[in-house]
């Protein structure tokens, strides 16, 4: 057995002068031998039971895990990872998400062409865990890291096209936020997807790419716009253009892919880059195997946890009905 956040069983300690105070104080003792002999078991059972429920929640808030990972019947998970890190900072809402390659029916904006690409990538890896993290002034772990691609797909739907865009970039808070969704114990390949024009009023994502490389973390830098730039609704006169120099520098300290999303072949690119780092991951069937990451069970502890609340509160109920028979 494994937990996720095992500091929190620190929190069992207490339950030690607990304990002690139920042997060594004299008061206690003196109000359990006044009381019917029933009346006194059922109270110390009631006792013992609320404080066994209290252990067991917390066990359930360490995230407890054992046995098989969640595949099962003909599915499989990759020991893979994959971040994406959006930038909903208002120039990209700029139309040129295809750059000097318009499509028919016109260039989508920067934010639309970045969520097409980052889906396309979800369907092209199957049984890997995805991630969404949002920036447009500071980094937001908007979807924690998980195998319902429907869940990742909804969210990135909710985005494009969305209002939620604004004011202000950085582009470092975007990349570390996303490099917080991995857990302690990585699979055996994490990435992080940068999805943005990259423009930056803020931080330093080259130092955000330098914290990557030494977590062993993959960087893929998807930039979106074109190099002559232009307006978004209500920004006036203000022309905006991709910055492709900052993020090849930061893809060039964390060694990782840039990929200039304005290509027609950008999702092919992204989705074979992504591949082959799971390639090289461990592959989980449904009887388990290497690189196996055991099933989260803070269900279970949760559900004795109010097994065990319940019956405490019954022994305490059977107590009182006791009490008003002798009467």
């Amino acid at each position: 057995m494994s937990f996720d956040y095992p500091a929190l069983l620190l929190a069992l300690i207490a339950f030690a002068p607990l304990a002690a105070a139920d042997r060594l104080s004299a008061r206690r003792r003196r109000v359990a031998e006044s009381m019917p002999a029933g009346m006194r078991a059922r109270l110390s059972a009631s006792t013992l039971l609320f404080r066994l429920s209290m252990a067991l929640l917390i066990a359930a808030l360490a995230g407890p895990r054992w046995g098989e990972g969640p595949a099962g019947g003909g599915e499989y998970c990759r020991a893979m990872d994959v971040v994406f890190a959006v930038d909903i900072s208002r120039s990209m809402e700029v139309p040129d998400g295809l750059g000097e390659y318009l499509g028919p029916g016109g260039a989508p904006t920067r934010l639309d062409r970045g969520i097409e690409l980052a889906r396309e990538a979800v369907d092209a890896l199957p049984g890997a865990r995805f991630a969404v993290a949002i920036s447009r002034g500071r980094g937001v772990l908007a979807v924690p890291l998980t195998w319902d691609t429907g869940a990742v797909t909804t969210f990135l739907d909710a985005l494009e096209g969305s209002a939620i865009t604004g004011w202000g970039t950085n582009l470092e808070a975007l990349v570390d936020a996303a490099a917080g969704a991995f857990q302690p114990s990585p699979p055996s390949r994490r990435a992080v997807v940068l999805v943005s024009d990259g423009e930056e009023l803020s931080g330093s994502v080259r130092a955000a790419a330098g914290r990557l490389r030494q977590e062993g973390i993959s960087l893929v830098a998807l930039t979106v716009g074109s190099a002559q730039g232009g307006t978004f609704p209500g920004g006036g006169d203000v022309t905006s253009r991709r910055e492709s120099a900052p993020v090849q520098a930061a893809v060039a300290q964390a060694g990782g892919l840039y990929i200039d999303g304005s290509r027609p072949d950008a999702g092919r690119q992204l989705s074979a880059h992504l591949s082959a780092l799971a390639a090289g991951a461990a592959i989980q069937g449904a009887g388990g195997g290497a690189g196996a990451e055991p099933r989260a069970r803070w269900q279970v502890f949760a559900a004795l946890s109010l097994l065990a609340f319940g019956a405490s509160k019954l022994c305490l109920l059977g107590s009182g009905r006791r009490g008003r028979e002798s009467e």
